[in-house]
């Protein structure tokens, strides 16, 4: 792969890096909303932290994307630089507050595992990308598309949870 090759990605990682930048607004609306009801479980915090650094990663790997000129092996590196500070920020942050029963709005333990194997592909499939991409694998960016799909979709279901779903349920239990 060229730098010609990836510029043909340019509209691609700019499209990223902006769709990024917009939920981390949303995802601090829908936290600041919720905080109170966020700091009683503690899983919900290791969401809202994963959720963040989904779009952090999502908004590198949009911006490292549009440097102008880079060589692939930098971006390799970066994607794969990416990736692994992600997955270790939040399974360190996932260590030290942990899904509890107090986290229990999409917290059955069927969910908790598809949302946890579904986190772990989005934080990894930037490494994937990157050691094809140092391997001179033409196809290695498209790995980037499976990892921004998941990113936002369990981006915009925190954000649903922190900003709509956890008010209404404490609404419901002060009515009933």
């Amino acid at each position: 792969m060229t730098a010609a090759d990836i510029l043909a990605w340019h509209d691609y990682f700019v499209t990223e890096a902006q769709v990024s930048a917009t939920l981390v607004g949303l995802l601090y609306v829908g936290v600041t909303i919720s905080l109170n009801h966020l700091l009683q479980g503690r899983g919900y915090l290791y969401r809202a932290w994963a959720a963040l650094l989904l779009q952090f990663e999502a908004l590198l790997i949009g911006l490292f994307g549009i440097v102008p000129g880079q060589p692939p092996q930098a971006l390799a590196w970066e994607l794969i630089g990416i990736g692994v500070a992600v997955f270790a920020a939040i399974r360190t942050f996932g260590h030290y507050f942990p899904e509890d029963e107090n986290s229990f709005v999409l917290g059955s333990r069927a969910v908790r595992a598809v949302r946890e194997f579904l986190l772990h592909v989005a934080m990894l499939l930037p490494v994937v990308a990157g050691i094809i991409l140092l391997l001179g694998g033409r196809e290695a960016l498209y790995w980037l598309i499976p990892t921004e799909v998941i990113s936002l979709y369990l981006s915009i279901g925190f954000a649903w949870v922190f900003a709509i779903e956890i008010p209404r349920r404490i609404e419901l239990e002060k009515s009933a």
